[in-house]
């Protein structure tokens, strides 16, 4: 199974549990239908940390300039012999 058809899965499960949730006419049907809908989005949670954990990261190709103080100038560079 493809990850994104298993992800697509999972979110067509979790609305249709959110509308049976706000149709729900009874305290019983209530709690049942949300207890279904808690687990179904620790799982997606569960998976999407999974997948970003796998994520390759990128490396900062920006530069920051040195935290060093410049050296004293040598004779040299001041125009001395």
């Amino acid at each position: 199974m493809q990850r994104s058809a298993m992800f697509r899965r999972t979110e067509d499960k979790i609305r249709r549990l959110s509308q049976e949730l706000l149709a729900a006419k009874s305290d019983e049907e209530l709690t049942a239908t949300l207890g279904e809908l808690r687990g179904a989005l620790r799982l997606h949670i569960a998976r999407l940390r999974a997948r970003v954990a796998n994520y390759p990261i990128l490396i900062e190709r920006r530069s920051y300039p040195s935290t060093e103080q410049p050296s004293s100038r040598s004779s040299q560079d001041l125009g001395g012999d």
